[in-house]
Order: C-alpha cells, then sequence, then structure tokens
C-alpha cells in the first residue's frame, strides 16, 4: 500500500483532471508541494495505463499556458514506478515573489487559489487585493541585472542589424557598449533577448469563437528578439492581414482584415514594454472578430494607462528600448498609441491583472466580404455535387438500356468529356464494370 496521505503537501489523483491548474496555483500561493497522477485518494495505486505520453504532455500545457505567472522554473514533472505501475508526479517548488492565477480567470475567486490542509481554497477579492499589493512592494531585478541561464551568448543578427544602420562599436567593449553584462561581468537577461540563442516561445494563437477551441498555434523563438519582431510582423501582414477585393461601380476597391500601421505599434509596444524578467513573452491572439496583443507584467506602477496611451510613458526595458530606437525600431514621438487611438479609440487598450492588452476589431466590410466569398465557394462545391450526381443518375439510365455501352458514348449521351464520364465512375459506389475490357459489362449495385 502506498504510503502517502493527502496533506496540505501531498494531492493524489486518480487520473487527470481539469482541477489540475487550480492545484498546482494552490501550491505556487502556499508552501509548495506534490501531486502524484495515478493514485487514488485511499491510496490505492492504479497507475496510468494508456497514454502516459499524453497526460505528461496535458501537463506540460498547464505548467506553460495556462497558468500566470510563468511557473516553468517552480513547477516539474516526471514518471515513476511506484508498486509496478507507471505514475506521473507533479513537483511544485513555493514561490513568495509572485501571485499565481489560472489565466483564464485572471486575478478573481476563480483564478487564485492557496492550499488549506489538503484542499484548495479560493481567494476572496479582499484577499487577493493584499496578496496582490504586497507582491508589487517586492523589488524585483530587471533584465540589465539578472543573469542570463546561458553564458555561450553571439549577437551575429544583432551586429548585422547595427552594420545596416551603420552603427559603429568596437568588438573589443561590445558587451559593455551595449549593457550586456550585469554586476559580475556575465551576460545578463538582456543579452540573452538580443542573442542568436535566445530560443523561447513567442506564439500567435488562433480562436474559434470567443476563445472557446485552439484551433492554430504557430510558434516563433529562435534568434534575436528584434529577428522575431520582424518574423511575426512579416507573418501577420503576408498571413493574416489578407486583402479582400470588391469592385464598386466597376473600380476595384481593397479592403484589409484590420490597420496594419496600428498592428505594428501595438506589436512594438509589446515587445519592448513586456516585463521580460517575468521570464513571460508577448502573445496575439486571433479570434473571429478581433485580434488581441498581450504583454505581460506591464508597470503601470510606474505610469498610470491615460500616460501610456498619450506616449508619456518610460519603458520598463530602458536599454532595450534605447538600442531599439537606434535600429529605427521605434521612436521617441510617444505617436504609435495615438495611432491606435486615433483608428480604435482609447477603448482598444485593456488592463487585466498585469496584462497589457491591445484589441484590434476587424474590419466589418473586409468580413462581410469574406462571408460571400466563402457563401459562393460553398455554392460551388454544393453545385458540383449536383451536377455530379445528376450525371451519376444519367449514367445509371444509359446502362439499364444498353450494359455492354461504351464510355465514348457514354460521353456523347450526356454531353460531358469522356474524362468526366471516367471521374464520374470512379467516384461511383453504384456503378460497376464486371469481366474483360471487351467482352465485359456494366452492372449497377
Amino acid at each position: 500500500m502506498f504510503n502517502y496521505e493527502e496533506t496540505d503537501k501531498i494531492e493524489l489523483k486518480e487520473k487527470y483532471t481539469d482541477t489540475l491548474p487550480k492545484e498546482i496555483v494552490s501550491f505556487l500561493n502556499a508552501n509548495g508541494g506534490t501531486i502524484v497522477i495515478g493514485i487514488t485518494k485511499d491510496k490505492k495505486v492504479i497507475g496510468i495505463k494508456n497514454d502516459i505520453d499524453g497526460v505528461q504532455r496535458k501537463v506540460s500545457d498547464v505548467i506553460t499556458d495556462q497558468i500566470s505567472p510563468r511557473c516553468i522554473d517552480f513547477v516539474n514533472q516526471h514518471v515513476e514506478i511506484i508498486e509496478g505501475l507507471q505514475v506521473v508526479v507533479i513537483d511544485v517548488l513555493p514561490d513568495n515573489k509572485n501571485l499565481y492565477y489560472i489565466k483564464k480567470y485572471g486575478l478573481s475567486e476563480n483564478g487564485v487559489y492557496v492550499r488549506n490542509g489538503s484542499s484548495c481554497k479560493s481567494l476572496l477579492p479582499n484577499e487577493i487585493k493584499a496578496r496582490y499589493l504586497k507582491t508589487l512592494n517586492i523589488v524585483k531585478p530587471t533584465i540589465e541585472e539578472m543573469t542570463s541561464k546561458t553564458q555561450k551568448l553571439t549577437f551575429n543578427v544583432l551586429k548585422i542589424y547595427l552594420d545596416e544602420k551603420q552603427i559603429s562599436y568596437e568588438k573589443d567593449s561590445f558587451a559593455e557598449t551595449f549593457k550586456l553584462l550585469d554586476k559580475d561581468g556575465k551576460y545578463n537577461e538582456m543579452a540573452y533577448l538580443l542573442s542568436d540563442q535566445f530560443d523561447e516561445s513567442i506564439k500567435v494563437c488562433r480562436f474559434k469563437g470567443d476563445g472557446g477551441n485552439l484551433v492554430m498555434r504557430k510558434e516563433f523563438g529562435k534568434g534575436c528578439i528584434f529577428k522575431i519582431f520582424n518574423e511575426v510582423k512579416d507573418y501577420m501582414q503576408s498571413q493574416q492581414n489578407i486583402v479582400k477585393t470588391y469592385f464598386d461601380n466597376g473600380i476595384r476597391r481593397d479592403e484589409y482584415l484590420y490597420n496594419q500601421v496600428a498592428f505594428v505599434e501595438a506589436w512594438k509596444n509589446a515587445i519592448l514594454h513586456n516585463d521580460y524578467a517575468e521570464r513571460q513573452y508577448p502573445q496575439i491572439y486571433l479570434y473571429d472578430d478581433r485580434l488581441e496583443v498581450l504583454s505581460h507584467g506591464y508597470a503601470l506602477k510606474n505610469d498610470t494607462l491615460d500616460e501610456f496611451i498619450r506616449g508619456v510613458s518610460r519603458p520598463i526595458n530602458l536599454q532595450l528600448a534605447k538600442i531599439a530606437l537606434n535600429l529605427d525600431i521605434t521612436d521617441q514621438t510617444g505617436k504609435g498609441n495615438k495611432d491606435i487611438v486615433r483608428t480604435y479609440g482609447k477603448e482598444a487598450f485593456d488592463i487585466l491583472d498585469n496584462t497589457l492588452i491591445v484589441k484590434i476589431p476587424y474590419n466589418k466590410l473586409a468580413l462581410e466580404i469574406e462571408k460571400v466569398s466563402t457563401d459562393a465557394k460553398n455554392d460551388a462545391k454544393n453545385d458540383a455535387k449536383n451536377d455530379a450526381k445528376n450525371l451519376e443518375e444519367k449514367l445509371i439510365d444509359l446502362i439499364n438500356e444498353n450494359n455492354g455501352i461504351t464510355k465514348i458514348i457514354m460521353a456523347e449521351r450526356t454531353g460531358v468529356s469522356k474524362a468526366t464520364v471516367e471521374r464520374c465512375i470512379k467516384a461511383s459506389n453504384r456503378i460497376f464494370y464486371v469481366g474483360s475490357k471487351k467482352g465485359g459489362h456494366w452492372e449497377i449495385k
């Protein structure tokens, strides 16, 4: 018999369930703990009999995508053999610097939990506020102060960008010039962001409806953050902001799905204002009627949202913003946010907990053109299906008259090509040819 019991540090689960995010969050916000999947509440080891890899993938998805702030440094999973059976063990370390929550519920009663004995307790709004304010008072290091997790860094892409702008630098003092070292002379987190070895996931995700089902996820994340900025920008322009064309009194008119200038400004802000010290990265979410650009940990502790919108803001990553300025990625005019407001109004900006969201609605005319185009394609498909069905019936009538009829005669009698007749027969589950090529005949099933 397995000798662990459920306590404030142990959670036993018979199988994977959708309550796992709540259980991980509750341990993160308390004193840490261990979750074991494959053991019943009464301590019976049943193991995971089928698809243990699938269970681990689900656990990984919870850790990386469903909990905020980013918690991968505090949560890990592995497989153990207990009483000859495989179980998944999830170890959760405590973190007293952050308040964790289930991402889709935010800092709410449905999103924030702590471990209380052997259960998960939901925090009340006043408790959430008190604990969140406490985390704001903790002095967190900047990306210039944080030491990079890897020290074997190169900057070939960044140097190409600098050379293109004719920005000179001394090779021997490159890291010092661009403030890529921490106080101990090691590469800092900003150096990692700008290096060729940067390898974190920046996602563009498409959802069906209003965030219900994930139908597409494209990941970017290999190389200098400014390279990724350009790759995402180009991808969104070429693959997502598809032009819809129509004719108005003989004049061709093009309608784009959204304003590309406003999007680029939002994406630029996300890259430069994201709090990388939290090791969370900007994302883009695509919905049926809008796109959203998300940046995490935005420091409204320094600025009000109104100041940010007016462009009177202090970048959270000051040195990164200075390098971007030298590369002409950004400017000092603050006009970017004004362009967004001019196009979409102040309501385009929203704050959810410590996440800044820029919502860009799609062009309704472009959506309507797409709907009409889709309907026309569907009508054409239906017409083609009906034509094929009608042709099949005509061929069956001809075969009933003469089961030795040739394909050439079928084509002449129905007014289509021999190739069309052959395609129809191949697709049919009713028309069959029996016997040799010369002495055979048609049969109808």
